[in-house]
């Protein structure tokens, strides 16, 4: 039996990554898109796993050259970045059926709210604004979307867009339909990946998918929070500081923040490859596997200096990320050592019974609601590592969980 795309993927990334986007469709199934057949299914699954700027370089592959399908895999990269920005995608047909609803795409959000998408390449030509929105009086009509709690979002390869603005602000549809650039999607996804792990993070998240709704300008308060909180949560530190009970002399390692970086995403193919699934990321810190059964926090660290020559490694886990991992099926804690790429995996079922005896921030008595990190911290004798208690102790000898 041929492997499929994703086993060629994983098996040799590298032939992989040399591959124009029109040369990987070919590799999966058959080599032409069709609805239903195995090679869309194989194409979505690989576009669900790479990394957001391979995801873009399909995006412009796709708008810069003219080939077979090219069309049809833009409206998969495209549902692809949906799925990025955090919404629940419900991907559309490629060619119109008589009797089907031809949308290219049906995006929710946690709230509810749904938007139906729209992909065009170009603004070259008139669309039919009527048809489209026929596509979502039939979706109302179904009782799959609100009429009150749904848009049409059409996402267009072009930046030059003017002609079509003008087209939608002079039809009966202006308050229905919002126009955005792929580039501009992409943009999006890309803050969303670099949000911290955290609650605020969230809160984020959402209103910057309350961008691609239809809203009112009048008032531009809202934008300005989203702002202000996005470089907020951007600027967060990605190492978390030990707490302040505890005195090091400072980092031993001169890992950089790229290389700290590097070294989280090179653990996640490992952890990966060890569970038999591959994950994407949907944060700083967290994965998620392509199916959604299972759940991963990748935490890494840069060594500290620690008492009788031992290595030390401080990591913070958030309440966000507790929530993450309780939400889901299975799930995993990851505390990755930047300096030297080892790997501590422990289960979550496991790892939550631990976080009572960490150190936090704020120190306790803090009530659970205040936590703003636990402080995962342990020494490493070489044949033995510590994991310790707040206020000293050992836990557990992390040893059994090296990967």
């Amino acid at each position: 039996m041929a492997n499929t795309l994703l086993e060629i993927w994983r098996d040799q990334p590298k032939f992989v990554e040399a591959k124009s986007f029109r040369q990987i469709i070919q590799l999966a199934g058959d080599g032409r898109l069709r609805d239903g057949n195995g090679t869309s299914q194989e194409l979505r699954d690989w576009l669900g796993v790479i990394p957001l700027e391979r995801l873009r370089g399909c995006v412009d592959e796709c708008l810069a050259e003219s080939f077979d399908d090219g069309p049809l895999a833009l409206q998969d990269a495209t549902n692809e970045i949906g799925a990025r920005l955090g919404l629940e995608v419900t991907r559309g047909r490629y060619r119109g059926v008589k009797g089907e609803i031809g949308n290219d795409g049906l995006w929710r959000a946690a709230d509810g709210f749904s938007l139906l998408v729209e992909v065009k390449t170009t603004d070259a030509y008139r669309i039919n604004l009527d048809i489209i929105a026929g596509y979502r009086d039939a979706l109302v009509a179904k009782g799959k979307i609100e009429a009150q709690r749904s848009s049409i979002l059409i996402a267009v390869g072009r930046q030059e867009t003017g002609d079509l603005e003008a087209q939608i602000r002079g039809s009966q549809h202006a308050w229905d339909i919002r126009l955005i650039s792929l580039e501009a999607l992409l943009r999006l996804a890309d803050v969303k990946e670099e949000l911290s792990d955290s609650e605020t993070s969230k809160v984020t998240s959402n209103k910057i998918n309350s961008l691609l709704r239809p809203m009112e300008y009048t008032r531009l308060d809202g934008i300005v929070e989203l702002l202000f909180a996005a470089k907020k949560d951007l600027e967060a530190p990605a190492a978390v500081a030990p707490p302040i009970q505890v005195e090091l002399p400072g980092p031993s390692s001169t890992s950089t923040p790229t290389e700290i970086e590097r070294a989280r995403d090179n653990a996640v193919v490992r952890i990966g490859d060890k569970l038999g699934t591959t994950f994407v990321r949907r944060g700083r810190a967290v994965r998620v596997s392509r199916d959604g059964t299972k759940r991963l926090v990748c935490l890494a660290s840069q060594r500290y200096e620690g008492p009788g020559g031992s290595n030390n490694y401080w990591f913070g886990f958030t309440p966000a990320q507790r929530t993450f991992l309780a939400e889901g099926g299975q799930g995993w804690v990851a505390l990755v050592c930047a300096d030297s790429g080892r790997i501590y995996l422990v289960d979550w079922d496991l790892f939550k019974n631990w976080l009572p005896d960490f150190w936090t921030t704020p120190p306790a008595p803090a009530k659970e609601g205040d936590v703003r990190h636990w402080h995962v911290y342990f020494n490493d004798h070489g044949s033995r590592v510590d994991l310790m208690k707040s206020g000293g102790g050992l836990l557990v000898d992390l040893v059994q969980f090296l990967i």
